[in-house]
């Protein structure tokens, strides 16, 4: 292939041959929704299969316009994981739909659906045309490298991972106009219009067919919310342990019978409480990437706060601060200047939505203490949870005693550590003034799992050289969090909801 792209090498005939082959592909994924209504009379399996293959394309298309981005502004950045890489063109992609989707919004209803195909297909067209030899060697797979040499017992819990992941599938809301449909995944009206603006666009030539809407819209928040939710969550684990390890703190967090139990009850909480694990990770992936630039990302995942719940926008202050005075002491003025210029624009959005909703930010409360019951709340239903107090003794003490006999030898890097203490710091300190969103429902999941590896995490340094050891602990954790996971009650949800 080097040969191939060299100079004088027939690279108009790869490209060419590129062309074809991704404009097929792109545009037989982009008519899905012409398909879907052609074909309404089949059952609601095949349909809810082909709506996930759609929003699978949109978010491919996230993927593709942040790496466009990254290009055109010469962002370079280190990375800790392959998927840090991933899930921050992910959002980066996705922040600017938003915010394109929004000024078409502007437009009547027969100039949004033609803006809409005309969007969609110039992107298409842009993005089939290799404008670099180099992207006619990239592949899918070439982007998860961290999972190109996984062993058995990792294939089988990532296995584990998507089949869990699958039949935690939320019911579907009632068929009802758009209006209702708000009300039902946003019951609390927290979410901001931008928002329902860009969904509305997004899944628009299913508007005027009710059932295919609502079953988007569905599968929307569920495998965008979620699914980023959990790579995410795998991203951050990786600053802190092995990659094995991180698979299996993602399956216990997925085989939580509150993973399920919660999107039943409370279907909003799959964006509203999923927040804090995405500040958190955007804090330790700015402090590593060695780059200011990455200050647009962090303006804009700001921005996207806002748009979950207003409140949120104080934490801007809150990210800025210790990112500058702490994470960032050791750079140079220069630099911390050039992060700011670029996070100015999204700050500019955060700001701009906190002042058109300062009724938001009064207090919700004087002082409540939900925090110990959500936390007390998950240890009931994660036996695997309890390990999590523990963890949090070990890190305490790690981190302010560090030369402790007991934990010398445990290797544990100190900045990451202190960047996750001052974030759970802060949000306890939020839910006991304005709003327990961040420590409620996922926002108090994801600590619990995180910090239930960390006794693990010390046993297996302990047991560093001995791999036979260590495997037969790995799957003794496995079993134990598939036992207590309600497997069959969520099967029979999943087949309630295609069967009713």
């Amino acid at each position: 292939m080097k040969n191939t792209l060299a100079n004088g090498s027939d690279i108009i005939k790869l490209k060419w041959k590129f062309f074809i082959y991704r404009l097929v592909s792109y545009f037989s994924f982009l008519f899905i929704p012409v398909y879907a209504q052609k074909v309404l009379h089949i059952n609601q399996w095949a349909m809810a299969f082909l709506m996930m293959f759609y929003i699978l394309f949109i978010i491919s298309q996230w993927f593709l316009l942040g790496k466009e981005i990254d290009h055109r502004f010469k962002i370079y950045f280190r990375v800790n994981s392959s998927i840090d890489r991933i899930v921050y063109r992910l959002f980066l992609g996705m922040f600017f739909f938003i915010l394109l989707f929004n000024l078409i919004n502007l437009l009547d209803s027969k100039w949004i659906y033609n803006s809409y195909w005309i969007t969609w297909s110039i992107l298409g067209l842009f993005y089939s045309w290799p404008t670099r030899g180099k992207i006619i060697q990239e592949s899918v797979s070439s982007n998860f490298g961290e999972f190109r040499f996984l062993d058995n017992f990792e294939k089988t819990l990532v296995a584990l991972i998507f089949i869990m992941f699958v039949f935690s599938l939320p019911d579907l809301p009632p068929l009802v106009n758009i209006e209702m449909l708000k009300l039902y995944f946003d019951p609390l009206e927290r979410l901001g219009n931008p928002l329902w603006n860009f969904l509305l666009i997004n899944y628009y030539p299913f508007k005027s067919h009710p059932d295919l809407f609502r079953l988007a819209w569905s599968l929307h928040f569920y495998i965008v919310g979620m699914g980023l939710f959990v790579l995410v969550f795998y991203a951050f684990l990786r600053f802190f342990v092995s990659r094995r390890l991180s698979l299996l703190g993602v399956f216990a967090l997925v085989s939580s019978w509150s993973f399920s139990k919660t999107l039943i009850t409370n279907v909003e909480f799959s964006t509203l409480t999923t927040y804090s694990l995405i500040w958190v990770w955007t804090l330790l992936w700015v402090t590593k990437s060695s780059t200011y630039r990455a200050g647009l990302f962090m303006g804009l995942v700001s921005f996207w706060g806002t748009l979950i719940n207003p409140s949120f926008a104080i934490l801007v202050f809150f990210q800025i601060g210790f990112l500058i005075f702490v994470c960032l002491r050791e750079r140079t003025l220069w630099f911390k200047r050039q992060l700011l210029k670029y996070a100015s624009f999204g700050v500019i959005l955060t700001i701009f939505r906190l002042l058109s909703h300062t009724d938001l930010l009064d207090p919700l409360h004087s002082l409540d203490l939900s925090v110990f019951k959500h936390f007390g709340q998950e240890l009931n239903r994660k036996g695997f949870y309890i390990l999590g107090v523990f963890g949090f003794l070990i890190l305490f003490i790690k981190f302010y005693l560090p030369k402790k006999v007991l934990f010398k030898e445990f290797q544990l890097e100190r900045e990451s550590t202190m960047i996750f203490l001052f974030s759970i710091s802060i949000y306890v300190l939020f839910s006991l003034v304005w709003d327990d969103s961040l420590v409620a429902g996922f926002g108090m999941m994801w600590p619990l799992a995180f910090l239930s590896l960390i006794p693990l995490e010390l046993l297996f340094q302990s047991l560093s050289r001995v791999r036979s050891r260590r495997n037969m602990i790995y799957v003794i954790y496995i079993l134990i969090c598939l036992l207590d996971s309600h497997f069959e009650g969520r099967v029979k949800v999943f087949f309630k909801i295609f069967n009713s």
